[in-house]
């Protein structure tokens, strides 16, 4: 396993992989194949009192198609997240950023 840059119940970012859910039903993203990724905020509907404000969720392209990330409610835990895998993809063998 690389470097990692995250580790918690609910995610892991290293070096090779983004896994989503690691201690239930993790899906696991190989940070090579992961594409553009998109930060979007999901507000919370008036009816949804239970809810906090908004949702916040890390969406890619992987594959070929629009996966989602991660989520949470959580605005430092998600901007912790977000900041591993840009971190993560910023290292990757074979880019260079300008």
């Amino acid at each position: 396993m690389g470097r990692v840059y995250y580790r918690s119940y609910d995610a892991e970012v290293t070096s090779d992989v983004f896994i989503s859910d690691p201690g239930g039903e993790p899906r696991t993203y190989a940070i090579a194949e992961i594409g553009r990724v998109a930060v979007k905020t999901v507000p919370r509907g008036w009816w949804e009192v239970w809810r906090r404000k908004e949702t916040y969720l890390l969406e890619a392209e992987f594959r070929g198609g629009t996966v989602t990330l991660y989520r949470s409610e959580e605005p430092r835990v998600f901007n912790m997240v977000s900041r591993a895998l840009r971190r993560a993809l910023e290292e990757r063998p074979g880019r260079h950023w300008a």
